[in-house]
């Protein structure tokens, strides 16, 4: 086998992703074969299947010698590795290269997962704590302003003791859907544990963010938790109006968040 797939396992190691693996094992394959076109279908991960082609091509476009096998039907055919010309990769290279593929993925797979919580899909606590603080190093480098949001639900409890704690983690991810509905690209939503959330709105220079989020989330909460009773309270502290480190805009935020709790 040649050098340059020989390589592929230390370059999975260095690589920003899974899926940017993925594309270099395809162009990998390509220059030592001399592929025109290559399609990667992978299953059996827990991703379940998906499939790739050389260059980031189109999926469904027909080009060189694969127009004339179908392109298109390509993409419902068995898991393995289809190229132009094809059987240009013998059965064992191409093997190799799937197996390392579907350990890519599995990785992304894991990765995204220590991240993110598991009832919401949100950014969990550990990733939020490093959100904020990415955020406070970009905001001082490039005078990005945002604002840090802390959300509580109210009397969430009663959900879990009127109608069970599975209607609770329903609940839960209804509002975590909600509350990625409402944000723009590039803001963060995190879960913090139990029925606390928090929310790093980016370009965001004052308080005065928080009341058209108010006003947004509120009416979708009573849509999507009908008679539940369940609102809840907000506090936001702004970088770098309010403060310009993580652990100061945390504690202004939550500060901010009991006294709303408190007023209501």
């Amino acid at each position: 086998m040649p050098a340059s797939l020989l390589s592929l396992p230390g370059r999975l190691r260095r690589a920003r992703s899974g899926v940017a693996f993925v594309y270099e094992a395809l162009q990998a394959l390509a220059d030592h074969f001399g592929l025109a076109d290559a399609l990667l279908v992978v299953d059996g991960t827990a991703l379940g299947r998906q499939s790739f082609r050389l260059g980031r091509r189109p999926l469904g476009a027909a080009t060189d010698g694969m127009a004339a096998r179908g392109a298109r039907a390509l993409l419902d055919s068995p898991p393995g590795l289809y190229t132009t010309p094809p059987g240009a990769v013998d059965e064992a290279t191409a093997a190799y290269v799937s197996d390392l593929v579907a350990a890519a993925l599995e990785l992304d797979l894991l990765a995204h997962d220590a991240g993110h919580d598991p009832l919401t899909g949100l950014l969990n606590r550990r990733a939020y704590e490093l959100a904020l603080t990415e955020a406070v190093a970009r905001g001082r480098r490039y005078g990005w302003p945002f604002a840090l949001v802390m959300v509580d639900l109210d009397d969430f409890k009663a959900v879990n003791d009127l109608y069970g704690h599975a209607a609770g983690d329903a609940a839960l991810r209804v509002i975590g859907t909600e509350i990625r509905a409402l944000l723009r690209r590039g803001d963060v939503a995190a879960r913090l544990g139990g029925d606390e959330f928090a929310l790093i709105i980016s370009n965001a220079a004052s308080p005065e963010v928080l009341g058209p989020l108010v006003d947004r989330l509120r009416p979708r909460l009573a849509v999507a938790l009908p008679e539940t009773g369940v609102g809840f309270s907000a506090g936001v502290a702004c970088f770098p109006a309010d403060a310009d480190d993580p652990v100061r805009l945390q504690a202004l935020a939550d500060e901010r968040l009991y006294l709303d709790k408190a007023a209501t």
